[in-house]
């Protein structure tokens, strides 16, 4: 038995010293011992010693079927913890009292002497490497040593290689559809199955491509850059000015001090007009509650600019929109972002449409088709009478003033541009973002969730409060004069993006998240960025990216325009697939639930089979040929073609010759005859190490962040079409001549012979 010195000689000589930190270099997580297994394993355990087989030896495979998610590769991970729990297998005495209770009735004591001398150094585990893609059949681990306490190694080991080897190739999956150019943050500690979820979750997160996480507790243990913004608490814990109790900040090299929210009130004065919003719209709650995060962090101020709904001086009533969501002007010059490119502008249509959280300014209403626009006049619903002619400038909308657009005016009957609107500004318009695209980026229709507010939306950023989006309802046209009619049909430059095609919610947000970065910026300070967590993230970030750009273009400020965006909000991988087909201007995922409980496939599926027992090979029957063990002691070779992608994964038993390279070796599929092709490798890598032997762990183990190298790495061996979302090429797992005939003539030995009558 090794004792508690001798393990801590260990980690001090480098087996695990790699992959600790100064906080807690030792750390080993107490619920992973003897006692975290099933109990028919300690049963099976006195059965064996009853039996007298305690000098069998076995040989046992831990290996998964398929591949999660629907796709077709797995990334090895756990290895680690599993070499901890090899170390540390040892019955307590307050384990053994445990157990005389637990077990039935009659178990010998002698039994329990046993179970109290067991260690696993006896055993002798074989493994890929950690952070490795791996494929179904193929074991990750093969222990071999005396039959019960390997035995007593299997639930164990499968709980810790399970869930690892899950979680890793979920995020290696994230990390795939979101690019290597975008941050990922894993969110999901207080969605996670329970605290060693959470924890684990974190861990296997970052090894599988993750950025940071922002559990405190997995950045102490593991070392992981612990990220995170603030909540829509603290925002809505402020209802004013007054109560900024501290408003003062140095200037960051001159330590000249000014009141922070005074520059901030300033900047917003400035912004309103060259973002035409209104500063009745934003809260000033909120914008105390950023000046007082923005004077605790000035050097990190990241904002969540999406808490409140605020109304407008202006117009108290919620507007519609026509169904089609048309652009007011010719959307062929529109950003990728525009949400209404490919509109036919003939089409004609009655529903109506309200934002989820944010909604339209009633003086933001488009034309529908360039001819007739729809009413925003306060509680006015009634269709107004078409005269099928041209309508007087004294009643064009333009012309009478109703509208209010940034850069573009009406001038006696004529619709005009102002002199600082070029193709790439924004300019007016009332959009809503597309129905057909949800917040999430899904496709379906009706679905509900609940926002983390406890709002109820739809998923494609439109209210089903109030009754607000009966398709039923009649929109009200405007009047619009032939000048402006026409004006409007050959202006040019996409006018989607203006501000006010937003809800009063992103608009109230964005406007005080500027005006206190620019505040900070006259301190010497720069921001971080936005957390948007509501609505359609594709079109606000592409919004924000703009607005950004357009105040770093006003204010000399570079920097501006590289401001972050997060984006949170229950994404899922389809989510990002979806917005990266909108063209996103997000840096920044946040992601939890979706990641940490695997919604998608909450278990990988491994299973740990006896394969050998005395040198005798062992093979499992099934009417389901899945289910079909593959007998005997085996190494795995993987394959390598002309091209250095890996080519197929080769399983031969132990006393077989390796293949090499340059020579033909005839690869067949385990259980169909006619399924075999020769294969001359460039490369042969053995993928087996021992890890595990003589009662110590016999390699360095990699730190966190070689692993997390090795599982890129490992990728890029792939050809794409193996990695692919949709209908991925399987990737071909093979055995050798001599393992095929030996598998079958090993089940031909086995099956049992059936009699007709």
């Amino acid at each position: 038995m090794m004792s508690a010195n001798n393990s801590v000689d260990l980690l001090e000589d480098g087996a695990f010293a790699s992959s600790k930190n100064s906080w807690n270099r030792y750390y080993h997580n107490s619920v992973v011992q003897p006692l975290l297994t099933d109990l028919y394993q300690i049963t099976m355990a006195y059965a064996y010693w009853k039996s007298g087989k305690i000098d069998d030896h076995a040989v046992f495979d831990l290996f998964f079927r398929s591949n999660p998610f629907h796709g077709e590769f797995t990334i090895f991970a756990g290895l680690e913890e599993c070499l901890k729990f090899m170390e540390n297998f040892h019955y307590s005495e307050t384990d053994i009292q445990y157990l005389k209770h637990a077990l039935p009735q009659g178990i010998e004591e002698e039994f329990f002497e046993y179970l109290g001398q067991l260690t696993a150094k006896d055993i002798t585990l074989y493994a890929i490497k950690e952070g490795s893609v791996a494929f179904p059949r193929v074991p990750l681990i093969k222990v071999a040593g005396p039959l019960i306490i390997a035995q007593l190694l299997e639930t164990t080991l499968l709980t810790l290689v399970n869930y690892a080897s899950l979680m890793a190739t979920n995020a290696a999956r994230y990390r795939m559809v979101a690019g290597r150019h975008i941050n990922l943050l894993e969110f999901g500690l207080r969605r996670a199955q329970g605290p060693d979820g959470g924890l684990s979750a974190s861990k296997y997160a970052y090894i599988g491509g993750f950025d940071g996480t922002s559990n405190v507790l997995a950045g102490k243990l593991f070392n992981i850059p612990v990220k995170g913004t603030h909540a829509h608490a603290y925002i809505t814990s402020f209802t004013g000015i007054e109560e900024l109790k501290t408003r003062v900040l140095a200037h960051k090299e001159t330590g000249d001090k000014r009141d922070l929210l005074e520059l901030a009130i300033q900047h917003r004065i400035q912004l309103s007009k060259i973002l035409d919003i209104s500063t009745s719209e934003s809260s000033e709650g909120e914008l105390a509650a950023m000046v007082s995060f923005a004077i605790a962090f000035p050097d990190g101020f990241m904002a969540l600019v999406d808490t409140y709904d605020v109304k407008s001086e202006k117009n108290d009533t919620k507007s519609t929109l026509p169904g089609d969501n048309s652009c007011l002007l010719d959307t062929s010059n529109c950003d990728p972002c525009c949400p209404l490119i490919g509109f036919d502008s003939n089409q004609t249509t009655t529903a109506t449409t309200t934002m989820v959280t944010d909604e339209l300014d009633a003086d933001t209403a488009p034309a529908e088709d360039g001819t007739e626009a729809q009413s925003t006049e306060p509680n006015e619903t009634e269709e107004q009478e078409d005269s099928g002619g041209p309508i007087d400038s004294s009643t064009c909308y333009y012309c009478s003033g109703g509208m209010a657009r940034v850069n573009d005016y009406c001038e006696n009957g004529n619709l005009q541009q102002g002199d600082d609107t070029n193709e790439n500004d924004d300019a007016a318009s009332a959009t809503s973002p597309p129905e057909a695209t949800d917040a999430t980026g899904a496709e379906n229709e009706g679905d509900t969730a609940v926002d983390d507010d406890g709002g109820l939306s739809n998923g494609n950023g439109m209210s089903t409060e109030n009754g607000n989006g009966n398709e039923d309802d009649e929109m009200t046209p405007l009047p619009m004069c032939a000048n402006c009619e026409a004006n409007a049909r050959n202006a040019r430059g996409c006018v989607v993006r203006h501000l006010k095609s937003v809800g009063k919610c992103f608009r109230s947000g964005l406007l005080n998240f500027c005006a206190v970065a620019l505040a900070l910026n006259d301190q010497g300070y720069r921001a971080v960025g936005i957390r948007i967590d509501s609505g359609d993230l594709a079109y606000l970030s592409c919004l924000s990216r703009e607005t950004f750009e357009r105040i770093s273009e006003r204010f000399k400020l570079p920097w501006f325009s590289k401001l972050t965006i997060v984006a949170s909000n229950d994404i899922n991988e389809e989510t990002i697939l979806s917005l990266n087909e909108q063209g996103h201007k997000i840096d920044c995922f946040g992601i939890g639930t979706h990641l940490v409980t695997c919604q998608r496939q909450p278990a990988l599926g491994c299973v740990y089979k006896m394969v050998e027992i005395n040198t005798q090979p062992r093979i499992k029957l099934s009417q389901d040929v899945g289910k079909v063990t593959m007998p005997g002691n085996k190494n795995v070779f993987r394959l390598y073609g002309a091209d250095g992608h890996a080519l197929i994964d080769l399983l031969q038993r132990v006393d077989e010759s390796p293949p090499e390279v340059g020579q033909k070796v005839l690869c067949r599929h385990p259980f169909q005859e006619s399924k075999r092709a020769y294969v001359i490798p460039t490369h042969v890598e053995a993928l087996y190490d021992v890890y595990w032997a003589d009662g110590r762990v016999t390699q360095a183990m990699p730190s966190l962040d070689e692993v997390r190298d090795r599982v890129q790495n490992s990728l890029k061996t792939l050809r794409q079409d193996h990695k692919r979302t949709l209908n991925p090429t399987p990737y071909k797992v093979a055995v050798s001549d001599n393992l095929y005939n030996f598998i079958h003539d090993l089940w031909l030995q086995n099956a049992p012979i059936g009699e007709l009558s």
